[in-house]
């Protein structure tokens, strides 16, 4: 039977920036990436025209308010990055079809003073209104670019530094009950305010050991939040080098977000190191989460089981998130947004990227040649 769910990637623009190259490349100097937005955009449609995509099916781009997305609001403005893009600039761009059609908007807990502290688990009342107001703003201008046909109305929350390990012994992190409490107060009331929606991009850890560090976590946490709102207002983005980093094949980890009705046309495609042992597990019998030791989260294209200047594809990894594709493939959503969140540093972005989304078009059509 064939799937009527259409499936589009995107780029996002931060995967564009400049990146340091990671171990796997031989230490921290920035190897790859354009330094403005516009320049950014702009070499992501050129990716687009180069493999023949065109039109809605065109390459998308996703980005951070303050980080890529200039901030509206005056009070956060000194913290807008200089390379970052105004929203009236974007949605021309956009509407002439010079830049990508958008596909999602995050609001940063990193990168500007403040973020450290944790954000919306921060101690410091500013730091905590911040990020309220960023996420609304996020969401809010999510919702202006999907109304415009500009954009596909998702939004992500990385915890980022709202995690357990800030390395400030004048602020210590909060017990696990706290921050569950303060961030489940926090999602209700933004959420509740501006009526949107959430795609959570939850994660071990990797700057910090993340209170949500396993799927299981994040699904609970969001069923609990969703009962208070009395609608499905948060959802699952689930990387994949996220799933690995946790220890859970791929496959398994979508299945489990499908059979829990909280995967929603999103997910952000690449590939990693899968962890030895099942964080969960460890948390089961009794190991706390903060001695519990988190890998590196390495972002290798789909299906690729190494950095570029290994043997790149291994049956193992290749079938594993084939079968993730497929599950999703075979929800029966309409459109589904595969955002390829990947690290180019030490190669060429364009290479990295076409290779990550060619993948993806492979591992598709063969899951629904297996399924015809």
């Amino acid at each position: 039977m064939k799937s009527l769910t259409e499936w589009f990637d995107s780029v996002p623009a931060w995967a564009w920036g400049p990146r340091a190259s990671n171990a796997k490349f031989g230490g921290g100097i920035i190897l790859a990436g354009l330094l403005l937005v516009i320049d950014r955009l702009l070499a992501i449609k050129r990716l687009s025209r180069k493999m023949g995509l065109k039109g809605k099916n065109g390459l998308r781009s996703s980005g951070h308010i303050l980080h890529e997305v200039k901030s509206r609001v005056r009070a956060y403005a000194k913290h807008n990055s200089e390379c970052a893009i105004t929203l009236i600039d974007l949605m021309k761009g956009i509407a002439a079809e010079k830049f990508p059609l958008w596909v999602a908007m995050t609001a940063p807990q990193f990168g500007f003073k403040g973020a450290e502290r944790g954000g919306m688990l921060s101690r410091v009342k500013a730091d905590r209104t911040m990020a309220k107001d960023l996420h609304k703003e996020a969401i809010e201008t999510s919702q202006e670019l999907e109304s415009r046909g500009l954009g596909a109305g998702i939004n992500i929350w990385w915890p980022a530094w709202a995690s357990r390990r800030l390395g400030n012994p004048q602020n210590p992190p909060m017990e696990f009950d706290e921050a569950w409490d303060t961030m489940h107060e926090f999602w209700v009331d933004v959420l509740g305010t501006t009526g949107g929606t959430m795609w959570l991009e939850w994660k071990p850890g990797d700057p910090g050991s993340d209170y949500l560090m396993t799927l299981a976590l994040a699904i609970r946490f969001c069923q609990s939040v969703n009962k208070a709102l009395g609608r499905k207002a948060l959802l699952i983005n689930n990387e994949f080098a996220h799933i690995l980093l946790e220890g859970l094949t791929v496959a398994d980890g979508v299945k489990t977000t499908v059979d829990a009705e909280l995967f929603f046309k999103f997910l952000h495609a690449n590939s990693g190191q899968q962890t030895s042992e099942l964080i969960q597990s460890q948390l089961d019998r009794g190991v706390k989460p903060g001695d519990v030791m988190i890998g590196t989260d390495q972002d290798w294209p789909l299906g690729v089981a190494g950095d570029m200047s290994e043997g790149m594809k291994d049956t193992k990894t290749w079938k594993d998130q084939q079968r993730a594709i497929g599950i999703m493939d075979r929800v029966g959503q309409p459109a589904i947004y595969c955002e390829h969140d990947v690290n180019p540093a030490g190669e060429k972005p364009e290479v990295v990227f076409e290779l990550s989304i060619r993948n993806r078009m492979a591992m598709l059509e063969n899951e629904r040649e297996l399924a015809a």
